[in-house]
């Protein structure tokens, strides 16, 4: 302990004496710990603790009803959303207040807390705002919004408006705004909703709209608390709860509901410990080089250590006290730093997550951990300068020359074993849904990566004999210097690792929110509203005209339904009778079981069925649709390639029904199953003369003409007029339609909807950017340091003195470029691996939920590949003094 205690003050005495060493370590080890402690001190102070989530969701209350079915439903313990599960029992009235009382314990007090929608003008036309009827002022409902200004709305003439629909109205407390029937109201309030400062949203006292059954829902003060077992019993009942007594204390995952999936906490640490396993990694990596500059430019200190009688672990204590050093100087500058940076960044971050956050939290476990593990990484970091160092050759550094390194063999084996361990480890955790299974995995793999990256280093050196003079010198001094190179490239590679592992699982979700959409971002759809009771009706030619000009329109077609009896009715194709899919609900009447869903999973014949999709922006269906269209809406509505379009256009002109997939076609034939609406038994199965579309479109879709349809003894009711864009229209451009059409036509755009993903893919590939650009400039600062007696040999030889940018550009380009090349590929594999096991996690549920589609980000790439390197090699070449030193050597 004694001697350590010495190699401490030793250490201390250096980072003294070489401040600006000492200040760029202690900096790399303390901006991740800084960028680390704000992440923990926002993740705790925006985690909401069950207090404030219960007073954001039933105010003061001891839970908030809803009853959104007359069939029984399931849900999650901490949400009011529910899903439908089962049939209606027979008799059941529509709710009530009243009703629901009567459910509820004994001296039950409900508050209404309704959600309707309402039109109002705009600066730009009008629109429909989201409309909550809730007396905000009462003490039952104090949390749910936050009064900015004014009052509470006391008549049904009175508003309280969101900042957000106060900017797009125009209006705000004193002012008016002016409804779609024509009604003006007046504002007498600013209100927030703290889950979502940038919604629009219009706020009434309870009553002043007609509310349907979706938008029911209530405040309940309650004598005792609701329990779990108590919500799942009104769950059978189609009533919905989130009770403040189960925030506080959730059930286990075996009594939750399986078919609405567990909580994601399990996912969520998988990330957290991903992130911060990927963090340590990047710490290790750029602050390993920097003390190894600090260890080469003491070797002959060192080396005297050794000569006076020091042993090579006195050698290796004095470097590992530097990291000690160090790390704990960062440690208690990055804390801080995090924590001031999360007091002033408080704001900023509301406004990215588009939330309030709950009280300030410090999360002093987090802090602690974080600050010893700056401590833990300073050693780590110093873990191979001290080996290296321990093993010089002692005459060799005292005589002021350089040794060659080599890499050994033993080390590419033991990479290359890792990596192959790595993989097959990570893809057992993503066939058994193991987050822990797959991390390990992760980390053999990138940890072998890092073993190899000396020998690869080496490797490109042998192969650069026929390239420019500076490039040859840059991948000699990689390869001669590998315990700086190999760290810095490592780190070049471990950050390419992890922002495109986490990119390419962003982007793939929102590929797959893309996927469960019949058409793409950007369709418009125009519907009668439900006010005009004229559902149904053909919609005016001047209605599309008035489309056309307002909005940038491909092409707009009207398209209809099938109608039964004089009344609406739904179809979809079926497969024939040997090819059915056996426990779909056409032929089981009900939901399957557990057994049935893993029996449907096993059975090709029920692949691809049942994934709920989104047809013309509003429909939902899990069997897919029958539509009535004109043969030239064929291309608008399938998404088929033009020559594909024209086909199936002469086969409705031909009077065929056309089928989305060749199995649904049998001897020329297919069927249709068609039921009503209104009425809950089996649908009929009708055939009709059929062929199969050349190509599947992204969804199941049959068409057929309206003549076609009159054939087969059908109807046809007008739903909607489709139209595609060659954009995807702004929100004032769709406001000045609705204005335009008034409100008898409700306008409804298909938008990208996950904008803060693409805004996290932004972020990551900026971050990924800045670090690479930062190891690829130490790499090239330590090399230009260490190879200073090359460039005074060259100058005294006449090199020219372009020589040095270009030797500088070179070196640049080889540690960004190796390290880009290898976490890229690295990166793409991780994701996959993450991306296989989030689709297993439902691999026995049927039908299953729409599966990440693996989704490159292409522009993450090109930053990673390209633009970095690029950027590096640049930045180098212009930084660099082009003058050559001339100094005497002896």
């Amino acid at each position: 302990m004694s001697g350590f205690r010495v190699a401490l003050r030793i250490a201390w005495r250096e980072a003294r004496r070489a401040k600006g060493r000492a200040a760029l370590v202690a900096g790399m080890i303390m901006l991740p710990v800084a960028a680390l402690s704000f992440t923990a001190v926002s993740y705790d102070t925006f985690t909401l603790i069950p207090a404030e989530r219960a007073e954001r969701t039933m105010g003061t209350t001891q839970a908030a009803v809803s009853w959104p079915y007359s069939s029984p439903v399931v849900q999650e313990p901490d949400r009011l959303f529910a899903l439908a599960s089962g049939e209606a029992p027979a008799g059941q009235t529509e709710p009530s207040e009243e009703q629901l009382r009567s459910l509820l314990p004994n001296g039950t007090r409900l508050t209404p807390n309704h959600t309707s929608g309402l039109t109002l003008d705009t600066l730009a036309g009008s629109s429909t705002f989201q409309a909550r009827l809730l007396d905000y002022a009462a003490p039952q409902a104090a949390g749910i919004l936050r009064s900015l200004s004014g009052r509470a709305p006391a008549s049904d003439d009175e508003v309280a408006l969101s900042p957000q629909a106060v900017s797009r109205t125009g209006s705000g407390v004193g002012g008016t705004v002016r409804t779609g029937d024509g009604r003006t109201l007046r504002v007498v309030g600013i209100v927030e909703d703290p889950d979502d400062i940038k919604a629009s949203t219009v706020v009434l006292r309870p009553g002043a709209l007609p509310v349907d059954r979706s938008g029911l829902s209530w405040l309940a003060e309650m004598p005792d608390a609701l329990t779990w077992a108590q919500i799942k019993e009104l769950n059978k009942l189609g009533v919905a709860a989130v009770s403040r007594h189960v925030l506080e204390n959730p059930p286990p995952m075996e009594d939750r509901y399986r078919q609405i999936g567990g909580s994601g906490s399990d996912i969520e640490a998988g990330v957290l410990a991903l992130v911060a396993g990927l963090a340590i990694l990047e710490i290790v990596l750029l602050a390993g080089p920097a003390l190894a500059v600090g260890a080469r430019r003491r070797r002959h200190d060192l080396a005297l250590v050794a000569a006076s009688g020091g042993t090579p672990a006195h050698v290796r204590r004095i470097v590992l006290a530097d990291g000690v050093v160090l790390g704990a100087l960062a440690a208690v500058a990055g804390v801080v730093l995090g924590v001031l940076v999360a007091v002033a960044g408080h704001g900023v971050v509301e406004r990215f997550t588009e939330t309030r956050s709950g009280a300030f939290r410090l999360f002093p476990a987090a802090l602690g951990v974080l600050a010893l593990l700056a401590v833990v990484t300073g050693v780590l970091a110093a873990l191979v300068p001290a080996w290296v160092s321990s093993r010089q050759d002692v005459v060799t550094a005292l005589a002021g020359r350089r040794g060659i390194t080599r890499s050994r063999r033993r080390w590419l084996v033991a990479g290359l074993v890792l990596v192959a361990l790595g993989v097959v480890t990570a893809f057992v955790g993503a066939w058994q849904v193991e987050l822990t299974i797959i991390l390990a995995g992760l980390a053999l793999g990138e940890l072998g990566l890092v073993l190899m990256t000396p020998s690869l280093v080496g490797l490109v050196a042998r192969l650069g004999k026929g390239l420019p003079v500076p490039v040859r010198i840059a991948l000699r001094d990689a390869s001669r210097n590998r315990s700086a190179a190999a760290p810095a490239i490592s780190a070049v590679m471990a950050v390419v690792v992890g922002s495109l592992a986490v990119g390419v699982v962003l982007a793939s979700d929102v590929g797959r929110e893309a996927n469960q959409s019949a058409g793409n971002v950007g369709d418009v759809a125009l519907y009668h509203t439900a006010e005009t009771n004229k559902m149904g009706q053909a919609i005016p030619a001047s209605v599309v005209d008035t489309l056309r000009q307002t909005l940038p329109v491909a092409e707009a077609h009207e398209i209809k339904l099938l109608s039964c009896e004089g009344g609406p009715c739904f179809a979809h194709a079926r497969r024939p009778a040997a090819r059915e899919c056996p426990y779909g609900l056409d032929l089981l009447g009900r939901e399957p079981t557990e057994d049935e869903q893993r029996a449907a999973r096993a059975d090709s014949r029920c692949d691809g069925i049942g994934q709920q999709r989104r047809y013309f922006v509003a429909l939902s269906s899990p069997f897919g649709v029958v539509v009535v269209i004109k043969p030239e809406a064929a291309g608008a509505v399938t998404g088929l390639s033009a020559a594909d379009a024209a086909v199936v256009g002469e086969a409705l002109r031909a009077g065929k029904l056309v089928v989305d997939s060749p199995e649904l076609v049998e001897n020329g034939n297919a069927l249709l199953g068609v039921g009503m609406v209104s009425d809950s038994t089996p649908p009929r199965t009708v055939t009709a003369a059929a062929v199969a579309m050349p190509q599947r479109p992204k969804a199941p879709i049959a068409l057929m003409t309206e003549e076609t349809a009159k054939s087969l003894g059908f109807g046809a009711t007008t739903f909607t007029v489709y139209a595609t864009t060659t954009r995807e229209p702004t929100v004032d451009e769709q406001d000045r339609l609705q204005a335009a059409l008034g409100g008898e036509y409700e306008v409804r755009v298909d938008r990208a909807v996950q904008s803060d993903i693409q805004r996290s893919l932004t972020v990551l590939a900026i971050a990924a950017a800045v670090i690479t650009l930062g190891a690829a400039a130490l790499a090239t600062g330590l090399a230009a340091a260490d190879g200073r007696a090359d460039l005074t040999t060259l100058a005294a030889v006449g090199a020219s003195p372009t020589l040095r940018r270009l030797l500088s550009l070179s070196q640049s380009g080889v540690i960004a470029g190796l390290g880009s090349l290898l976490g890229t590929a690295a990166g793409l594999a991780t994701s996959v691996a993450v991306l296989t096991a989030l689709n297993q996690r439902f691999a026995d549920q049927w039908p299953p939920p729409t599966p990440y589609p693996i989704t490159v980000p292409w522009v993450n790439v090109a930053v990673a590949l390209v633009l970095v390197p690029v950027v590096a090699m640049l930045g180098s070449a212009l930084l660099t003094r082009s003058r050559l030193p001339i100094e005497r050597r002896g």
